[in-house]
């Protein structure tokens, strides 16, 4: 058993060091740490020691609850915001912030995975969002 970072130890078999060795995955399945899901991708695809090419990684939540939609653009105005957290107490206030702000972390996620040129994305619209993502 070894308890350590995640992300750690999947960078650690893409650098093929440490004592972790394995042959290249078909597919890598991501439901971890939302606020570092692009270094997970980025250590599957900066070379073939972790995530074969043609593999796919499938990231969890990538619509988070919804929120992402409004998170895109311009977003929620700030009456909006003031609307939806009247009459909150403070911890439904806390957790509709962190739930914005987690948002706004998978839009930018989704946004950077679609842009990247070594990756092909299906995003599917099922519960919270799941994304496919092919290495080319």
């Amino acid at each position: 058993m070894k308890v350590n970072d995640a992300l750690a130890t999947v960078e650690e078999i893409a650098r093929g060091d440490g004592a972790v060795r394995t042959a290249p995955f078909d597919l890598v399945f991501v439901d971890a740490d939302k606020t570092r899901l692009l270094e997970y991708v980025e250590a599957c695809v900066t070379n073939d020691k972790l995530l074969k090419k043609g593999g796919l990684i499938v990231v969890d939540n990538v619509l988070w609850k919804g929120l992402v939609l409004g998170s895109s653009g311009e977003g929620m105005s700030q009456s909006e915001i003031d609307k939806e957290e009247d009459g909150l107490d403070d911890k439904a206030l806390k957790k509709s912030r962190r739930a914005r702000k987690l948002a706004s972390l998978m839009h930018t996620f989704n946004s950077a995975v679609c842009k990247d040129d070594r990756l092909e994305v299906v995003l599917l619209p099922m519960r919270d969002g799941l994304s496919i993502i092919r290495k080319k």
